[in-house]
């Protein structure tokens, strides 16, 4: 199975990775939707994440010359949101290490362009980030979001190596 990802046309693996991040977006806003849940400063950066890793990958795919930019651009997004996907498990784990508020929310750091802020309520969060979520097939949302760019970083790596051992 992992000889027909590395011999796969380029192209179609990075659509697949793009498709499987934005898809990743879309079933954190339904189950935030179906659960009734409000969106954290760590799950939006997470989101934000997960959309710039599929922006970057479906760039790479639609625009071979730019290839590598943009895929180091998926790559920095699925380590941001890794970052922030690990960090709010570990607050769900250990809600007395959470301090502060995350503050008035990622846009509006955004429009101020408070970019400091922005990114501390996104890694680092807040007291809101750790407070216990309804609970899907076991797991909490933002250890889903953990799993799944576990899952396609893992997978991406592999192809990437594969590929460099498949070209030699």
């Amino acid at each position: 199975m992992l000889s027909r990802l590395f011999q796969a046309n380029r192209r179609v693996v990075l659509l697949a990775f793009a498709l499987f991040c934005f898809g990743s977006v879309g079933l954190a806003v339904l189950l935030g939707y179906l659960f009734d849940l409000e969106a954290c400063s760590m799950c939006w950066f997470q989101r934000l994440g997960f959309l710039l890793a599929g922006s970057g990958f479906l760039l790479a795919a639609a625009w071979p010359p730019g290839a590598i930019l943009t895929q180091r651009l998926g790559e920095l997004g699925l380590l941001a949101g890794f970052a922030s996907a690990a960090r709010q498990s570990w607050l769900l784990i250990h809600p007395e290490q959470a301090s502060g508020s995350c503050g008035a929310g990622l846009r509006y750091y955004l429009q101020i362009g408070n970019y400091e802020a922005f990114f501390k309520a996104g890694l680092v969060g807040g007291v809101e980030c750790s407070e216990n979520q309804p609970l899907f097939l076991g797991l909490q949302l933002p250890q889903w979001s953990l799993l799944a760019f576990c899952v396609i970083g893992l997978v991406y790596l592999t192809w990437l190596i594969g590929r460099r051992g498949a070209a030699r």
